[in-house]
């Protein structure tokens, strides 16, 4: 297996780093307040990390206020506590990060301990590196006094750290089938991301069981049979998902109120050219009604065979469960239990798609002509 990684709503990515900016800003210009109204120097480095991440985090709204208040608090630890200069700065910059690839990363789940991880190692490391590089502009380009450079220093150090928050929005995985999972369950909602979550935790379940039953070929041939079975389910998904995109663009409803005010037209039509053209358009109208319920009825369609496929991967957990307090695989005959489980659970696939279902999901992609 070679690592997948997939970018995963990517202008959730864009617009933290853009709110980061405008908070780091909003408080540059309190900082200049203070510094040139009350003579108290606000230095970047706590205000402007927290400013930054309060903005940038997106929380469910049940967590809101508890994770902003996090946001302000827990970065401050690192000053309390009183640590060595570049140390204080990384630290707060970590906790943020952390805190809002868990928390705050504008999904309904929370962030994985790699993503969780990756973000604070890495915010570690590009807010001591925003820090040096307003230290250096400080030096050479900017002017002591003003606004300006206030906002261009916190404005530095809030762009460094938000670039830090990528891997929050990063589907990393060793096996391509659940990496495609992850990209696709970010990207719905609603009942159908729940069956993909599901459907994805499943084939996570199914893998874990079967590398405790076969090893070598055995195993690559369970593993090819479950991949063959989640990607079927993401691929319903993914054709139910454009179907009802395509199906709330075109109303359905519409579409007949416009054949009924058509018709009605024509019937109250006096000239026998009008009332012809009326009547064509209606029924090109009509036509265009009956493929919308076309689409209509293979939309539920997929959405039962969707709905069949996890069932079949709940199927899967339990056949390797019941095999493996069987017996173990690893023994005597070990490799023909194998195979035969690989072909019940194929043979479960086929039964359950059919030769309806099979055209069916060979047929959903050309949804889109």
């Amino acid at each position: 297996m070679s690592l997948s990684i997939q970018l995963i709503r990517r202008e959730d990515f864009e617009s933290r780093c853009l709110y980061a900016l405008v908070g780091a800003g909003a408080m540059a210009m309190v900082a200049g307040v203070a510094r040139q109204v009350l003579r108290v120097p606000v230095e970047p480095g706590y205000f402007a990390l927290m400013a930054a991440a309060i903005t940038a985090v997106k929380p469910k709204a049940a967590e809101n206020l508890l994770v902003r208040a996090g946001m302000v608090l827990l970065p401050a630890l690192p000053y309390v506590l009183g640590l060595a200069s570049p140390w204080t700065h990384a630290v707060a910059g970590a906790i943020a990060a952390g805190l809002l690839a868990w928390r705050g990363n504008g999904r309904d789940s929370v962030g994985t301990p790699l993503q969780v991880a990756l973000c604070a190692g890495a915010a570690a490391v590009t807010t001591a590196l925003g820090l040096y590089v307003h230290q250096v502009l400080d030096a050479r380009f900017l002017p002591a006094w003003g606004y300006f450079p206030l906002m261009v220093d916190y404005a530095v150090v809030a762009l460094f750290w938000s670039i830090s928050t990528l891997p929050a929005n990063l589907a990393m995985d060793l096996d391509a089938v659940a990496t495609r999972g992850m990209r696709l369950e970010a990207t719905l909602s609603g009942e159908v991301r729940g069956l993909v979550a599901r459907a994805l935790t499943l084939y996570r379940q199914c893998q874990e069981e079967a590398r405790k039953l076969a090893r070598g070929p055995g195993l690559e041939k369970l593993q090819a049979v479950l991949g063959k079975l989640a990607r079927d389910a993401f691929t319903l998904a993914e054709s139910h998902t454009e179907l009802e995109a395509r199906l709330t663009s075109a109303s359905q409803g519409s579409v007949d109120s416009q054949v009924q005010e058509l018709k009605k037209r024509a019937q109250d039509a006096q000239d026998g050219v009008a009332r012809r053209q009326l009547e064509r358009a209606a029924a090109s109208l009509g036509e265009e009604l009956n493929h919308l319920d076309a689409l209509s009825r293979r939309q539920e369609r997929l959405f039962a065979q969707l709905h069949a496929q996890v069932a079949l991967l709940e199927r899967a957990r339990v056949c390797f469960i019941g095999a493996r307090a069987a017996s173990p695989l690893g023994g005597s005959g070990g490799g023909d239990q194998v195979q035969a489980l690989a072909d019940k659970l194929s043979a479960l696939d086929l039964e359950s798609s059919g030769p309806e279902g099979a055209a069916q999901v060979a047929r959903a992609p050309a949804v889109r002509s």
